[in-house]
């Protein structure tokens, strides 16, 4: 089980991290977002329609959990075409870190182009 201090921290730079990218992109390319799950948290890219404020529909796009057996943080990209069996495949580029930081920059500038299309 994560210890609540590293869950806090990881919802802080997750909030971070959506605020950074929201900040430079317009509503009708998506708003990134995220929510807490168990032991870790998962992103989300909030899709609008034109010249809308609300939210149209979601995606899932990453999630980070922490795997106590390890000690390690691992990174899942969401699969749609594999939703029906096991949707989360872990990122091939970084799939287990002790760096968190390291992480959550991967995330956010998506140097392979696998979290935010």
């Amino acid at each position: 089980m994560i210890v609540n201090l590293l869950q806090r921290q990881l919802e802080r730079r997750a909030e971070l991290l959506c605020m950074s990218r929201n900040q430079s992109l317009p509503a009708e390319l998506g708003k990134s977002s995220f929510e807490p799950i168990e032991n870790g948290i998962q992103f989300i890219l909030c899709h609008y329609k034109l010249d809308s404020t609300h939210c149209d529909y979601e995606s899932l796009v990453a999630k980070i959990i922490w795997e106590e057996a390890s000690k390690q943080w691992a990174l899942y990209v969401y699969d749609e075409k594999q939703a029906s069996s096991e949707p989360w495949i872990p990122y091939p580029f970084l799939a287990r870190s002790e760096d968190l930081t390291a992480m959550m920059r991967e995330v956010e500038k998506d140097p392979k182009a696998y979290f935010w299309v």
